[in-house]
Order: C-alpha cells, then structure tokens, then sequence
C-alpha cells in the first residue's frame, strides 16, 4: 500500500501532537494519530482519504466550552478528547483512490463526515446527516493537530488564499448558510443580533449583499466598536436593561424609524430573540443562527398578530465554494478578525487567551496551528430573566445548577472565591430592592421578587459553578432549597395579611413569636418531652374527641374561610404567573442583552 500513495514534498519529521481535553476538565498537548511513521508510510490512509499538515486552526467558543463544561447539550466528552473544527493546511499524502487531490495542495477542511444513506443527505441538505460524524464534537476527535486524515471530499482546494483566511471559511459558512436561508435582499433594512465573531462574519456579509440601512446590536461598547471599525456604515446600538418591548422601540428608532424585514440574530439569547420579534416590520422574519438554552419564551402573539416568520438554522451545508469565491475575490475581508496568534505547542496560552474576557480576542490563532476565536466567553454575556419568568426559571434551573456543581471542578478555588462574593452582593442587593416592591401585592410578588432571586441564585451558581466535590454538593443543594423557601416566605407574608385583615385579627405580638418558637425548639432538643406530650395525649383519647365536639359553629366557620384563603390565595398566584408565560401584561420588568 506504502508504494501507491504518492510520497511527500517535504518529508513530514515532527511528532503528531494535538491538544486533548477530558471528563475532569484537564487541557494539555499529548502524541496523538497519525503518527508520523504512520503519515511516512502512508499506511494509516483508508479508500478516498488524503493526510494534511494542518497550518492553521482555530479556537471555536464550542472548543473553550466542551473544555470548561464537558458538554454541549447531550454532546459529552466522556474520555480523552481532541477538540478543533476550524482548519487549513497543505495536502502530504494522497490515497491512490483520490485523484482530484495531489501533494502539495492547500485545502480547507469541512468538518464533518457524513453518511451518504439519510434522506437529509440524499436531498443535499447534508447538516442533518442522521449519523453525522462532526470533528471536535465527542467523540470524534477534532483537528487541532499536526497531522489529520480526512476524508477528500471534504478538503477543498483554497490556491493561494493565505492559511488563516482558509481556517476561517467555517465560521464564514455559518454566516453564508444563514444568509441563503434568510434571503437578504439589495437594500433590505436588516438588524444583526450580537457583535460576537459569528455577529461579526454575518454583518460583513449582509454588507456585502447591499443591505441597508444595517444596525447591529450588543451590549457590549468595545464589541460594537469594533464592529463599526470593519464595517463603518453599520449603525451600532448598544443594549440596555429594558423589557424586549421597550428594546425594539429603541432599536427602530436606531434604524431612523424603520422597521427591519430581517432579523438575523446571533446570540441565542431568549430577550434577543424576543427583542428581534418586536422589531422586525408586519412580514417580516428572524432566523436565528446563536446557539441557546434547550426551551426558551418568545413573544408569541406579537409573532402571530404581525405574521413573523422565525427560523432557525443547524451548521451548514454546500457554503464552502461560495465562501472560497468571496474571500478570493476580496467581496468579504476576514483579516481583521484574527487578532492572536500562538504556536501549536502554545496551545494552552491560546486556550487561556480565547477563555480571558479581558484579552478582547476575537480570532486568536498560532502560527503553522491557530486562530482562535471567542464566542460565548467575552463580558457580560449573561441574559437577565424577565421578571415574568422567574418563577418557571427557577424550577427549569435547579436541575442545571445541580449537573453544574458536580461537572465543573475548580483550578483556582480563590478567584472563584472572590468572584462569588461579588456576585453574592451584586444578587442581594437586587433582591433587597425587590423585597420592597414584594410587599404592594400578590402580583407584584410574582413579578418582582422572582427576578431577584432568580438572578441571585444564577449569579451565584454562575460564579460557583466550576466548584466540584463537596462544595459542588453543597452548592447544589442551597440551590434547591433557598429559592423556594424565600419565595413562599414571601407568600406566607402576603397570605398571612390577608387573614387577619380579612377576620378583624391582630398578629401575635413578636414576644408570643419568638415564645412558641423557643418552646418547639427545646422540645425538638429534648425529645424525652414529645414523647411523654404524645404518650399524654393517646391515654386521653375521650378528651380530644370531646374537644372536638366542643368545636362551635363560628370557630369552624373561620377555619373554612382560612382554609378557602389559602388555597385560593396559592391557586391565584400559578394562575398570575402563567397568565405572564403566555403573555400578560401586568407588572412587567423584563430586561434585554
């Protein structure tokens, strides 16, 4: 087999290395395949495969993600795992059965290895291959490596596009996918959700489609600055903390009145789907590309009354040549988006780089190996709930905040430390502000301290949540327990108001309080005394039935009308919090990124 593969222009000589992860959240750069005497020979090529020297590859925000999570959604790294998707290189050694491929050519890698049998890739829309093997997503192992065998009809010649620009063709297809989908037309007024890389991409290509007026939304200032640098006639609108509502109003009033046809929104973020949802003219459409949470809320009725059209889009499908044409011809400029490059051996500086708010990298790379690029990890991408949905989040988080505690394990138990203080006192002071609004009703219980606590208890999960072991263990169970015995404090409040207003009763004064307390605290203490207080009451059963035939008309009267209180009182309170799930309009705090 040795003597039919065509030999190498330059014989390879460096180890194959890449950079592994694994299931204890661990980085490092380790010997991996092809071996090199394996690439030498030849021997480890199958049927239409060709080997690559990779010379630049960068760093997805999905990489710094299955590195710190250890998952995205049921995809888990469940051993030693090589991440990378975003690749070029030079073509070394070639299978005797490919012949559109020679040594010596530069390709770009397309990242997946599809099945050819399913009925999404019969009808060419290959992205929804049934048994898809997508480099870097566990458990195929990635391309962040010195040598990769791939597939040739997957490797797609560049000529002489420089390495960098050919690495990042994938990013630049997700772009061109939602773009084909969405069907941007010259001069549609079009709002671009999100500065992040993809944000990035998707608005240097409606630009280049003729769109106009053009806005782009962040709630980042250094992001939409950035953006204004690469693409200067873009309008820039930076997001504040309003409801979706009070956001879209902002946002026309950036487009000069007009309301945009086409949304195309790039974060995944629930308040900016809803946002672009408020936004977009009577017709219109948003086609989200971001990546988000498994079930969000979105303004459905406005989407209904106004016939938006929501869309949705999965990787991508037939864009590299298009995007090769685009970046060749100079239509779409993609070098201003690498901002750091880093050697392959530096890999783990390029990984802590790409994870560093702080570094504002958008693109970092390493030389002969990486760009990188940050997604999901640049400051204050966290959404604020919307105060309608506190409640619901609550419960929906518990189980989040639980699997975080025990996945993620801590490589600097002190900065996570002081990281959650802050965040503890960012959260109580919200809540204290809430509490006061909690005490005008039943309503604004609901509405407004849920917010509080909902953002105190992700804050805190949030800045706690690479904390493992028993710390992990007791994170989650304050999660679950505190929320709910808050909130139904709060209840418990409100409910006892009602009673004692509603029957002529005075509360107990604070001295009987802390008396009954006291006295069920030392009997809890002393258990000897329950059980003789019990063993009391079993050998005078006659005396408790006559006391309860002593149980006048009116005592049972009030007993009832409490009872019908309470359940009312609770019963009204789910009705108010799903009237707001699906569109109430009451006190409404809702806050968009």
């Amino acid at each position: 087999m040795g003597s039919n593969v065509v030999e190498t222009i330059i014989k390879p000589s460096k180890a194959n290395i890449g950079v592994f992860t694994n299931p204890a959240h661990k980085l490092w750069i380790n010997e991996t395949e092809p071996t090199v005497e394996d690439v030498q020979k030849g021997d480890s090529l199958k049927h239409g495969e060709v080997t690559v020297a990779i010379k630049s590859t960068g760093i997805c925000g999905s990489d710094v993600h299955f590195w710190h999570a250890g998952c995205i959604g049921p995809m888990v790294v469940e051993g030693d795992h090589i991440l990378g998707h975003e690749s070029a290189g030079q073509v070394i050694a070639v299978h005797p059965s490919v012949t559109h491929l020679k040594v010596g050519d530069r390709v770009a890698i397309e990242p997946n290895i599809i099945c050819n049998e399913c009925e999404p890739c019969l009808t060419g829309r290959y992205n929804g291959c049934e048994r898809v093997q997508f480099l870097s997503t566990p458990p195929v192992p990635g391309l962040l490596r010195r040598y990769v065998n791939h597939p040739a009809i997957w490797c797609h010649k560049i000529g002489n596009m420089s390495y960098e620009n050919g690495a990042m063709l994938e990013p630049l297809s997700v772009a061109l996918a939602g773009m084909q989908r969405c069907g941007v037309k010259l001069g549609d007024p079009v709002l671009v959700c999100g500065a992040g890389p993809i944000g990035l991409i998707t608005l240097l290509c409606c630009q280049a489609a003729g769109a106009c007026p053009l806005v782009i939304t962040d709630i980042d200032e250094g992001r939409l600055k950035f953006a204004k640098e690469i693409c200067p006639s873009v309008i820039t609108h930076k997001v504040g903390r309003l409801s979706a509502e009070e956001s879209a109003k902002n946002i026309v009033e950036s487009f000069g009145g007009i309301e945009p046809a086409i949304a195309l929104e790039c974060t995944g973020v629930e308040s900016s789907v809803a946002a672009a949802v408020w936004a977009v003219k009577f017709g219109g459409k948003v086609f989200v590309i971001g990546v988000g949470k498994n079930e969000i809320n979105f303004p459905f009725m406005r989407a209904s009354t106004r016939e938006v059209d929501l869309q949705f889009q999965y990787r991508y499908c037939n864009t590299w040549p298009r995007a090769i044409r685009l970046v060749e011809n100079g239509v779409v400029d993609l070098s201003k988006l690498v901002t750091h490059r880093f050697k392959l051996e530096d890999a783990i500086e390029a990984f802590n780089t790409a994870a560093d708010p702080k570094t504002g990298a958008i693109k970092p790379r390493t030389h002969v190996s990486f760009l990188f690029r940050l997604e999901s990890f640049l400051p204050n991408t966290r959404a604020t709930m919307s105060s309608a949905l506190a409640r619901p989040m609550l419960r929906q988080s518990r189980a989040g905040f639980r699997m975080a505690a025990r996945r993620f394990e801590s490589t600097n138990t002190q900065k996570v430390t002081e990281t959650a203080k802050e965040q503890a006192a960012k959260a109580s002071k919200a809540a204290s502000e809430y509490a006061t609004k909690a005490q005008q009703g039943l309503s604004r219980v609901t509405s407004s301290a849920g917010p509080a606590i909902a953002g105190a208890a992700k804050g805190i999960a949030n800045s706690l949540g690479k904390v493992g072991g028993r710390t992990g263990r007791l994170v989650a169970f304050i999660e679950k327990q505190v929320p709910t015995v808050i909130y139904y404090s709060k209840v418990g409040s409100e409910l006892a108001k009602i009673v004692f207003r509603g029957q002529n009763m005075s509360p107990p004064s604070l001295a009987t309080v802390q008396s009954y307390w006291q006295n069920a605290l030392k009997q809890i203490q002393n258990p000897t005394t329950l059980l003789q207080t019990a063993s009391k009451f079993a050998q005078q059963p006659s005396s408790l039935i006559q006391q309860a035939r002593n149980i006048n008309r009116a005592q049972l009267v009030a007993g009832g009308v409490i009872f019908a209180e309470c359940l009312g009182f609770f019963t009204i309170g789910e009705i108010i919090g799903r009237f707001k799930l699906i569109g109430y309009h009451g006190d409404n705090q809702a806050a968009h990124h």
